[in-house]
């Protein structure tokens, strides 16, 4: 049986300054109409913004209306919209990138994209040892048979390079979970987020195979699938496969790297699970099936380098219990939102694959101005029914 914990949740009290404000709240979809996830939504003029959830939306405060807001996510247009109002309801509907295919922008397609990802990673390999800080704000959801179970935010002071998290320390958490006798508990589902690397510099049959190492010829085989063209800038779309002799767990996706400089953009990677973790069932339960997937998105940084600025990562995992499936399905979201100089102290302690998010938080005292005061968290709507299936069992209250 799971442990049952509960969310304090602060009363919410506005300051004169913020009063002042105006809260822009919508929707960004597709040309099919489907929800964009983890767009950038920023101010035209000052470049102050945020991103949309899971679900497509955003909340962004303004200081006045009309306001021109710019909407950017990778292979998609960037889009400009004038906001009128704060009242009528906002969707924005975002246009493919213009598409080249590879037989007409290169003669040939394998070659330039494994070249591509030789000089991507000889990049991040030559600035492997530059440790980066910075805060970051960690959302955890898990649904268990359609119905959410399990709802995490954190915010935490970080160590990282651009292989991925060295270390991190909690600043403040608040959480909301429900007792059930089946299902899986994730609770220390971040180390997929902090442990699983971008890149590999010293591979071997012991760690898992990724698309950027020294190997990655030996190990993967690349396609140019297509060129994303926005504006002069070009992003090359690389598919990688795990070669048939292979004998080693590996991953396969999609690498996007700059055309011109190579530097790297965003990672897709379908991960398999099942090699690197081990689940523990009870009598009369078995594992159907499960599937991993991340996403590890870059921003652009001096000398066309690229600074780690999101992983994303979603998990689903079936079992058969008595007969009947059982399905849970957890994700989690990590964003960096602000960049710091190196703490004077010793810097933040190395998390290994056993911390356990939920316990962590446990020890932390709730500070309720620490919540009001976080504009982060205001951008960051969480979905209706996450709120709803978690009040309807009563998991919200105090501690």
């Amino acid at each position: 049986m799971k442990s049952a914990l509960i969310l304090t949740v602060a009363l919410t009290t506005v300051s004169l300054a913020q009063a002042q404000q105006i809260t822009l709240k919508g929707r960004v979809i597709d040309e099919k109409r489907q929800p964009v996830p983890y767009a950038t939504v920023t101010q035209a003029v000052n470049e102050l913004g945020t991103a949309t959830n899971e679900a497509g939306e955003f909340s962004l405060r303004v200081a006045k209306v009309p306001q021109k807001i710019t909407i950017i996510s990778l292979g998609y247009a960037p889009t400009t919209v004038e906001i009128k109002s704060a009242t009528d309801p906002i969707l924005i509907t975002l246009s493919s990138s213009t598409v080249a295919l590879p037989e007409v922008r290169v003669r040939n397609p394998e070659q330039v994209a494994s070249e591509l990802v030789k000089r991507a990673y000889a990049k991040l390999a030559r600035h492997q040892k530059q440790e980066q800080y910075g805060k970051a704000f960690y959302r955890q959801k898990q649904r268990h048979n359609s119905q959410y179970s399990e709802f995490l935010d954190a915010f935490y002071d970080v160590r990282f390079t651009n292989q991925g998290i060295g270390g991190w320390q909690l600043e403040q958490a608040r959480y909301a979970t429900v007792a059930e006798e089946t299902g899986v508990d994730m609770s220390n589902f971040s180390a997929a987020v902090r442990l699983i690397p971008v890149f590999e510099p010293k591979p071997s049959r012991r760690t898992l195979a990724v698309p950027l190492s020294p190997l990655a010829e030996k190990q993967f085989k690349f396609q140019l699938r297509e060129v994303l063209q926005d504006k002069g800038q070009e992003t090359a779309v690389i598919d990688f496969t795990p070669r048939l002799d292979l004998n080693q767990p590996a991953t396969f996706g999609t690498l996007y790297l700059d055309f011109k400089t190579a530097a790297i953009r965003r990672i897709e990677s379908n991960v398999p699970i099942g090699n690197l973790m081990t689940l523990q069932f009870s009598e009369g339960t078995t594992l159907a099936s499960q599937t991993f997937r991340m996403v590890t998105d870059f921003s652009a940084a001096n000398d066309s380098l690229s600074r780690l600025q999101s992983v994303r990562a979603d998990q689903r995992i079936v079992l058969s219990y008595q007969g009947k499936p059982d399905t849970t399905e957890i994700s989690g979201n990590l964003f960096f939102y602000q960049n710091t100089a190196k703490p004077a102290a010793k810097g933040y302690k190395t998390t290994g694959v056993n911390y356990n998010d939920l316990k962590q938080a446990m020890k932390q005292n709730y500070n309720a101005k620490f919540w009001r005061d976080r504009e982060v968290l205001r951008a960051s709507p969480v979905e209706e029914q996450v709120i709803r299936d978690l009040e309807k069992r009563k998991a919200f209250g105090s501690f």
